[in-house]
């Protein structure tokens, strides 16, 4: 129904931001990382995604249009709610998060609080295919001279990205400007692409 609201931020208390719309306070349910980004008084369009339920309606908010993606094939996961997956959020940055997926690496998300071993695991087995096998393959003016590894870098990195809401243009851009600057790993590439103004 919201896709973002943009008000002044009239209340901070941890896990959630009142932000004041024309006269009206929206309480919305954050991440610690879109929480380190808010500050009182400040004007800010946060992303948003409404939950409705039999005991009441919840919105959550997001710093970053990133984040919210994440946040929604966080929640298509059996068994992961929206406080799970905000603790998720909370837990680990976006570009680490979508390396220990792509990697398999369950046992690193499962460090998040919260979070057991077998959510952890059923994370990394229905998103791994989500986030790096529907994109295909790109070519980048820059791939014949890498070796193959770092080819599949490439397309995990930039199929990350657009898993995120980049399109596949910027996320080509992005990672290719990573590489310049020495990035190499899937999660050095990801990582560099969203320092990357």
């Amino acid at each position: 129904m919201f896709n973002y609201i943009y008000g002044e931020i009239t209340e901070l208390v941890s896990g959630k931001v009142t932000v004041d719309v024309n006269g009206v306070g929206f309480e919305l349910q954050v991440s610690e990382n879109t929480l380190t980004e808010c500050k009182l008084s400040q004007k800010i369009r946060l992303y948003t995604y409404m939950q409705v339920k039999e005991d009441g309606i919840a919105l959550f908010g997001f710093a970053s249009l990133e984040e919210k993606n994440m946040f929604l094939q966080l929640i298509s996961v059996s068994g992961i709610g929206c406080k799970v997956a905000l603790s998720v959020l909370s837990g680990m940055s976006i570009d680490k998060l979508v390396d220990a997926i792509v990697r398999g690496d369950a046992k690193q998300i499962s460090k998040i609080k919260g979070l057991g071993n077998k959510t952890a695991e059923r994370l990394v087995l229905e998103l791994k295919e989500k986030i790096v096998a529907k994109f295909s393959p790109v070519a980048l003016s820059t791939g014949q001279n890498l070796d193959l590894q770092t080819n599949k870098n490439v397309r995990d990195a930039v199929a990350v990205l657009c898993s995120l809401g980049k399109s596949q243009a910027d996320a080509e851009m992005l990672v290719d400007a990573a590489l310049k600057l020495g990035a190499i790993s899937t999660e050095e590439l990801v990582s560099m692409a969203f320092k990357i103004k």
